[in-house]
C-alpha cells in the first residue's frame, strides 16, 4: 500500500464527521453522464457511503432534481450533498443553477459541497453566486486545491476546507499494477489527452511529436456505442420520470446506472493496466493511474486544475511526475 494514497483516503474522513445525522442524508447531482472522471468520482462517493455506512434517503442525478421532490424529504437534521468535481463555476450553468437552488431553498440545513474545483471566467457571475452562498449560515465547501479553497473561503463560505477528490476512496478497492513485472526496454505508454472545452494546447503539442496515434485515447474512445445508447435511455427515462412525478422509476435507475457506471470503470481499468505508463491531461487519468498503480505523468488542463492538483496532493507518490517536454 502507498503511503500517500492511503493518507489522501483518510483525509476524506472530514466531511463524515460534518454529517449530522448519518441515517439522514440526501444526495444530488450524481452523474447521469459518461465522463469517466466523474464516474470515478461517483463510485468514491458510494464507496464513502459504504465504508461510513451512511444511509442516502434521497439520490438524484440532474436530470431526475425536482425541488419540490426535495422538500418533501427535508427535516431539520438532513445533511444535503452535492457531487463532486470540477464543475463549480460558470463552465456548466445547469448543474451550477441547481446548486444554487439547493443553497436558496434550504437556508437551514447543512450543505456541504463535495471536493471541487472551481472555474469562473466572468467575475460578475462569480460574485452573484458568491452573494447567495454567502448567505447561508451553514454551508461547508471542500475544495480540491488552493486556489478553490481561497476562493471559496473568501467570497463563498469561511466554512471552507481543502480536501483530495472523492475518487481516492476506492483506494485498497481496485487491482494493482505490478511494476516489477515490466522492466523490459519497449515499455508501452498510453497517451491519454483531452478532447473537450478543457483541453490546452498541450495536447496538439504531445501528439504531433508520436509516429502514430494508436496509443492515444480520451474516455470516449473507451466508451461503446450501447453505453452511449444506455446513457440516453436513462436520461429520457429520468425526464420522464420527473415530468410525472414517478420516484420509483428515478430510484430504479438510480441502480441501473450505478452499476453500469461500475461496468464502464472496469473496461476502463483493463485498458488503463494493459500500460506501462501513462501520460496524461484528464485529472482522472492521472488519479486512475495513481490508484491502479501506474507510472504516470500529468499535463495542465485549460486552466491549471491538474497542476493545482498534482502540486497539492499527489506530488509526492514516487511514480508520477509532471509532464515535461
Amino acid at each position: 500500500m502507498n503511503a500517500v494514497l492511503q493518507s489522501l483516503k483518510q483525509k476524506l474522513q472530514q466531511i463524515n464527521s460534518l454529517i449530522i445525522d448519518k441515517n439522514d442524508v440526501l444526495y444530488f447531482d450524481y452523474p447521469l453522464h459518461l465522463n469517466v472522471g466523474d464516474l470515478l468520482i461517483y463510485a468514491g462517493t458510494e464507496q464513502f457511503f459504504k465504508d461510513y455506512h451512511i444511509k442516502i434517503r434521497l439520490r438524484r442525478s440532474l436530470q431526475a432534481f425536482d425541488i419540490h421532490e426535495v422538500k418533501k424529504y427535508i427535516q431539520p437534521n438532513t445533511t444535503i450533498l452535492c457531487h463532486g468535481g470540477g464543475n463549480f463555476g460558470d463552465l456548466y450553468p445547469l448543474i451550477q443553477q441547481m446548486r444554487e437552488d439547493i443553497v436558496r431553498e434550504f437556508p437551514h440545513n447543512r450543505i456541504i459541497l463535495l471536493p471541487q474545483t472551481a472555474h469562473f471566467s466572468d467575475e460578475k457571475a462569480m460574485l452573484a453566486a458568491a452573494e447567495l452562498f454567502s448567505s447561508h449560515s451553514d454551508l461547508h465547501l471542500f475544495a480540491r486545491d488552493s486556489k478553490t479553497f481561497q476562493l471559496m473561503q473568501s467570497h463563498f463560505s469561511k466554512n471552507s476546507y481543502l480536501s483530495p477528490d472523492m475518487a481516492h476512496q476506492l483506494y485498497g478497492n481496485l487491482p494493482q499494477k505490478d511494476r516489477s513485472l515490466h522492466q523490459s526496454a519497449v515499455q508501452k505508454t498510453l497517451y491519454f489527452l483531452r478532447k473537450d472545452i478543457e483541453k490546452s494546447h498541450i495536447e496538439t503539442e504531445i501528439q504531433t511529436q508520436l509516429a502514430n496515434l494508436d496509443n492515444v485515447k480520451d474516455w470516449e474512445d473507451i466508451l461503446l456505442p450501447s453505453d452511449l445508447k444506455f446513457e440516453l435511455w436513462c436520461s429520457r427515462f429520468s425526464k420522464i420520470a420527473n415530468k410525472f412525478h414517478l420516484a420509483f422509476m428515478k430510484n430504479k435507475i438510480n441502480d441501473l446506472w450505478y452499476q453500469h457506471a461500475l461496468s464502464v470503470i472496469e473496461r476502463c481499468q483493463r485498458i488503463f493496466l494493459s500500460y506501462d505508463n501513462v501520460i496524461t491531461s484528464r485529472l482522472h487519468g492521472h488519479i486512475f493511474s495513481c490508484l491502479l498503480g501506474i507510472p504516470n505523468q500529468v499535463c495542465d488542463n485549460s486552466y491549471g486544475k491538474n497542476l493545482g492538483y498534482y502540486q497539492q496532493w499527489t506530488k509526492d507518490i514516487d511514480y508520477t511526475t509532471l509532464y515535461e517536454k
